[in-house]
């Protein structure tokens, strides 16, 4: 279970722009992203494999290679860089000199702080893309597997999930107030904040329960409080007082009775 304390203050001052999100994880954020774009069951999206090198010999480490399930050859090979600066003509060239050493497999470069107009160059060139995933992007697309744990997302609602997820740890409720995502995502979502991140998970519940618009996520906010045991008697007379709807005073009712 992620431990919040491990994870730097978002608004702590680094010399490193993308602390708290190490290489490694950075590459698993990466990851998620093509098993997005790939999904299962078509397809099989690998993490730090070794691949044959024809004309070093060697075996050539891979950051994220995809395969059609039950292939033998990836379709697509991905490199990721997580630098605190653009990738520059030496980054891009490395990459240029694994893809040629593989095979020329198609391929695509990752950077988490873009690319000079140079190395853009260099890799088009080559017939190799460049895709630009931010520390932002990352940091939601790292939550994926946990939420998934607790419930299979729908693919295109996924990221969005992470997204959300992210913004709970920090704090933030405005994506909340403003997020298309089905229900049963949306629960899964908080249930899986509750479980790793509860203060913060508890505080946005709070927030919904009292500021959201949308009857129903009121609705559903308080009940999430009243089965976690998070919605005191002085905290729902508070909710009651404000209440202007028929079914969720009637659930801060019924928490009261209790």
């Amino acid at each position: 279970m992620p431990d919040d304390r491990l994870i730097p203050d978002p608004g702590s001052p680094s010399a490193d722009v993308h602390e708290g999100l190490s290489p490694r994880a950075y590459e698993e954020a990466v990851v998620e992203r093509f098993r997005t774009l790939f999904p299962r069951p078509a397809f099989d999206v690998r993490h730090d494999i070794k691949m044959p090198g024809q004309a070093s010999g060697a075996r050539r480490q891979v950051d994220v290679a995809i395969y059609e399930t039950g292939g033998s050859k990836p379709i697509l090979l991905v490199e990721v860089k997580r630098h605190a600066r653009a990738v520059d003509l030496v980054s891009s060239g490395a990459t240029i000199a694994l893809v040629r050493d593989i095979g020329k497999a198609p391929a695509v470069m990752v950077s988490i702080a873009g690319f000079s107009r140079a190395a853009q160059h260099h890799l088009l060139w080559e017939g190799i893309e460049h895709m630009t995933i931010t520390s932002a992007e990352a940091k939601g697309l790292r939550w994926i597997p946990l939420i998934e744990q607790r419930f299979g997302l729908d693919r295109w609602f996924r990221e969005v999930s992470g997204d959300l997820f992210e913004a709970m740890r920090v704090r933030n409720p405005a994506p909340f107030l403003d997020c298309d995502i089905p229900y049963e995502e949306w629960v899964a979502t908080i249930e899986a904040g509750l479980a790793a991140f509860p203060e913060q998970a508890a505080d946005l519940l709070r927030f919904l329960a009292e500021r959201h618009p949308d009857d129903g996520v009121r609705f559903n906010a308080v009940q999430m409080l009243i089965e976690d045991g998070r919605l005191d008697p002085a905290e729902a007379a508070r909710l009651l007082r404000m209440e202007t709807d028929p079914d969720v005073q009637l659930l801060l009712e019924d928490a009261l009775d209790r």
